[in-house]
């Protein structure tokens, strides 16, 4: 019997949350058909961001008096507390004006798996960036880095490139693509040959809307027609001769293998292509696409539908999670879900034109927006797969949410808010607020003017590193440090030759900022407190 999954398996609520009816995963792929027991489908990993941030510290984190607990740790102690997980007299599980989403959605069990950190910390002014996210610090303040001397693959492409996440059995029977970029792949950066480690850092390519997804996802071969491995076959035999050409340049045969690298992700496409019927009964294609939601009036100023979209590109991911077709994504979101049209975002918003009060309350709009209708939606949608060992997705995976800069747009990224969810398979322990922050070092304290301009602000203190945040995320993942720990310090001359440094990604920080941080860069790739096991 052929059963194929699709959207009405699950039950929806008003919220657009899903409810009910466990997904039976033995149904739709054959790796949750063994017998109960760990990891027949891998870790799943997803990062979602938001651009611009401003979202002051008291709109971004919950109280300062769910902080009751404290433990030692590199020269600080590290305070923390339990996530609430009753509604409020709205009817929201509200951990700051940011953190807030329906009871519908955010049910007291689905709240307990979120954490929320502060003190995770990027130690010099970051500017505007979008690869500093998941651990590329060299795209930053516009800087181009494709060719940056410290320019490094994200987390997410790291993970999906190393021998320690996908194994054999998942390139050759499920995996259909290594990673997934939605809306842009803006978050996400690889070398051009990222097998071999070669060639310029250049953005993953991305899909739009849920039949891109799909096609890109579950029918991998489509976009090859006419392509068999006889024809690759004779490609990679001319590329072999070209190779040995005596007038070949090192950049041009780097350009050649990055090339080459592809025809070998086409050639392995192709085959899985052959025979993905027999290891997965594929989900029915959308009958609802999100551009088809796009379409309809008035869609960018109407965050119910904007919130729709979201939810059907949610359910692929899960399809994709919970089928084992790919286990990696980033999600750059540029959805606001306000009613009102922005049209320079950046002056308006993030440089406050409009004044500041207006552009907190806008700001707090578009990324509590994308806490509830991405973050938490799909997190409760891989809360409701069960896995064979009675877990579920969302305790076997890693969700992520991040900004690009803080409580002040172009500041530096000192308390780089992050929030998570799900435990990783077990690795980390959640529904925690957590300060990695020591508060007898206050490294930057706003002048009285700017508080009185912006009175949402929040003193910021030496945290930890963010590359320890990477970490740690890698870690959960299964890719160990022997695989990663490899960078060293950032300086004028280019990478340095000393003994490297720990953490994911080079080791910068200001020099006004040094002394601060000279233990937490001792354990940038120790396990966190309090949030592991």
């Amino acid at each position: 019997m052929n059963t194929s999954m699709n959207r009405r398996m699950f039950l929806r609520g008003t919220g657009g949350a899903v409810m009910a009816i466990p997904f039976l995963p033995s149904l739709t792929s054959r790796a949750f058909a063994a017998d109960p027991g760990p990891g027949t489908i891998g870790k799943c990993f997803m990062a979602i961001s938001t651009y611009q941030g401003e979202v002051w510290g008291q709109n971004m984190y919950p109280a300062e008096s769910l902080l009751t607990q404290e433990t030692p740790y590199a020269g600080r102690q590290v305070r923390y507390g339990d996530l609430p997980t009753t509604p409020d007299a709205n009817g929201n599980v509200a951990w700051s004006p940011m953190c807030t989403a329906s009871a519908s959605v955010m049910t007291p069990a689905l709240a307990q798996k979120f954490n929320v950190l502060r003190g995770m910390d990027i130690c010099w002014d970051i500017g505007h960036q979008n690869g500093q996210n998941l651990g590329n610090f060299a795209q930053s303040g516009g800087a181009r880095t494709l060719e940056h001397p410290f320019a490094a693959p994200t987390i997410d492409q790291f993970m999906a490139y190393s021998p320690s996440f996908y194994s054999q059995v998942d390139l050759t029977q499920n995996l259909t693509q290594r990673s997934m970029c939605i809306g842009s792949g803006a978050l996400s950066w690889n070398y051009a040959a990222p097998s071999a480690k070669q060639g310029q850092m250049v953005q993953q390519p991305s899909q739009n809307g849920n039949t891109q997804l799909f096609n890109y996802l579950f029918q991998p071969g489509s976009i090859y027609d006419n392509i068999d491995k006889s024809i690759i076959d004779g490609i990679k035999s001319s590329y072999d001769l070209l190779k040995k050409h005596p007038r070949l340049s090192k950049g041009d045969r780097i350009r050649l293998d990055a090339h080459l690298e592809r025809m070998f992700e086409v050639e392995r496409l192709v085959g899985i292509a052959e025979k993905f019927q027999e290891n997965i009964n594929l989900p029915t294609e959308p009958k609802e696409t999100t551009d088809s939601v796009k379409k309809t009036p008035g869609f960018q100023t109407n965050p119910t539908l904007q919130a729709k979209l979201c939810d059907l590109i949610a359910d692929m991911i899960v399809s994709a999670f919970s089928t084992g077709a790919c286990r990696i994504g980033t999600w750059p979101n540029r959805l606001r879900f306000l009613t009102e049209h922005i049209s320079d975002w950046h002056g308006m918003v993030a440089h406050s034109s409009l004044g500041v009060t207006k552009a907190q309350e806008l700001a707090v709009g578009y990324n509590q927006g994308t806490f509830e209708h991405i973050m938490v939606k799909l997190a409760a949608k891989m809360d409701a797969v069960t896995m064979a060992d009675g877990t579920t997705l969302l305790d076997n995976s890693l969700l992520m949410l991040t900004n690009e800069h803080g409580q002040i747009t172009h500041h530096a990224g000192v308390q780089y808010p992050v929030v998570t969810a799900g435990g990783a398979g077990g690795y980390f322990n959640t529904g925690k607020f957590v300060d990695f922050s020591d508060q007898n070092i206050q490294v930057v304290k706003f002048q009285s003017d700017t508080l009185l301009q912006k009175p949402g602000l929040i003193p910021e203190y030496a945290g930890l590193y963010y590359h320890q945040f990477l970490a740690n995320a890698l870690m959960s993942m299964g890719v160990p440090a022997s695989e990663w720990e490899t960078f060293t310090e950032w300086t004028a001359d280019g990478p340095s030759k000393s003994t490297p440094t720990k953490g994911y990604g080079y080791h910068k920080v200001s020099n006004y900022l040094a002394k601060h941080y000279e233990k937490a860069k001792l354990v940038m790739s120790d396990k966190l407190p309090v949030i592991t096991s």
